[in-house]
C-alpha cells in the first residue's frame, strides 16, 4: 500500500539545508511518486500557507503546483475522514487537527503508513510512521 505523505516531508525537501538531505529527500520523493503515495488536501493547505508566509506567494504557487502535477494521489477531506480524525483527537490528547486528518486519511485509505518525522504520529497506534 502506498504511504501517506505529511507536510513535514515536503517542507524538509523544499528547505533542505545540506546537499545530503536534499539528495535523500529527492530519492524518497521519486519512490513516493512511483508508488502513487497519498497526499491529503490538508497537506496542500499547510505547504502553501508555510511557503507563502516564509518565502512568498510565487514560491508557494510553484511548490504546490509541483505536488498537484505529480503522480501523488490527492485525497479530499470526506465526512468519514473528518469523523475518524475527530475520534483520533479524542483518543490522543494534544493531537493537532491537521495531523489527525493526515492519520485518518491514511487509515481510511488502508495505507496506515505516514511519511513524517512529526512525533505526534509516533503516538498513534493505528498507523506506522516512516522517515528518510
Amino acid at each position: 500500500m502506498p504511504a501517506t505523505v505529511d507536510t513535514r516531508f515536503f517542507l524538509t525537501h523544499y528547505l533542505a539545508d545540506t546537499e545530503e538531505l536534499k539528495r535523500r529527500t529527492s530519492s524518497r520523493m521519486i519512490e513516493l511518486r512511483r508508488e502513487g503515495a497519498l497526499v491529503p488536501t490538508i497537506v496542500v493547505h499547510e505547504v502553501y500557507k508555510f511557503e507563502c508566509e516564509n518565502v512568498g506567494r510565487d514560491v508557494a504557487e510553484l511548490r504546490v503546483s509541483s505536488i498537484l502535477r505529480s503522480r501523488f494521489r490527492l485525497v479530499d477531506l470526506t465526512s468519514e475522514i473528518a469523523i475518524m480524525s475527530a475520534r483520533l483527537r479524542c483518543k490522543y490528547k494534544g493531537l493537532p487537527t491537521a495531523d489527525a486528518i493526515v492519520a485518518a486519511t491514511s487509515i481510511a485509505a488502508k495505507s496506515r503508513r505516514v511519511m513524517s518525522d512529526d512525533t505526534h504520529f509516533k503516538e498513534i497506534r493505528e498507523i506506522k510512521c516512516e522517515w528518510l
